[in-house]
């Protein structure tokens, strides 16, 4: 049996939870892709794709710190919110970047 099996285990969903949103983030490429077409397109598909591998790494990264802490047998708050805030700016840039992207499109169509 597994020690701690139950904190392993959510971990390991919350991490897939992230790479679930990453590649449905990535997937959002194909709609930008398909607008209208203007160079603004290329860039904004770019950024997200960018921004999706950003979350993806990220997401890897907080999983092997929590297992790490939790066969430790210590959750340390202090890096536990170090990656929540580079998981914060993340998605900060991404809804950025679309927020960008769609005000261009309205003002060039």
């Amino acid at each position: 049996m597994i020690e701690k099996f139950q904190d392993h285990a959510t971990n390991e969903r919350t991490n897939l939870a992230w790479i679930r949103t990453a590649i449905a983030i990535a997937g959002f490429r194909i709609l930008v892709e398909r607008l209208p077409s203007t160079p603004n397109n290329t860039w904004a598909g770019l950024a997200l794709v960018l921004l999706s591998a950003t979350l993806v790494l990220l997401a890897s990264l907080r999983f092997l710190v929590i297992r790490q802490q939790i066969d430790a047998q210590r959750l340390d708050r202090l890096s536990f919110g170090r990656i929540e805030v580079l998981f914060s700016a993340t998605l900060a840039l991404l809804l950025l970047t679309v927020f960008v992207f769609l005000l261009r499109l309205v003002r060039s169509g």
